[in-house]
């Protein structure tokens, strides 16, 4: 009988190792997930406030360029209007160089910060 007891012991024994070995695997993928979801979360809000951010700088250019005072700004620069009274200067700028890439979108570089 102490062969029999021992052996069950040891299997005993075993079998709780086992089975504790699998509720630790089991909490650390469970750890795991939970980490990666919290670091998704956190990038997403982040972009969300990117975006806000973005979106409010383009309605408030949708609200300029929809203003007169706009309005008047591009007659003036690409019309050559004036009011009666003033006098109109023409600038000229140096040629743009060849092959150079801008840089943004177009109505950032339109409309810098």
């Amino acid at each position: 009988m102490g062969a029999l007891t021992t052996t069950r012991t040891r299997l005993l024994i075993v079998l709780c190792f086992a089975v504790a070995g699998y509720g630790l695997y089991t909490a650390a993928t469970g750890w795991y997930r939970n980490s990666q979801l919290e670091n998704d979360r956190t990038a997403a809000e982040q972009r969300v406030r990117a975006l806000e951010e973005e979106k409010a700088y383009l309605e408030a250019v949708r609200a300029y360029v929809a203003s007169d005072a706009y309005v008047e700004q591009q007659a003036r620069r690409q019309l050559g209007y004036a009011r009666d009274g003033e006098t109109v200067f023409v600038v000229s700028s140096p040629p743009v160089e060849q092959g150079r890439e801008q840089s943004g979108s177009w109505w950032q570089r339109l409309f810098p910060r």
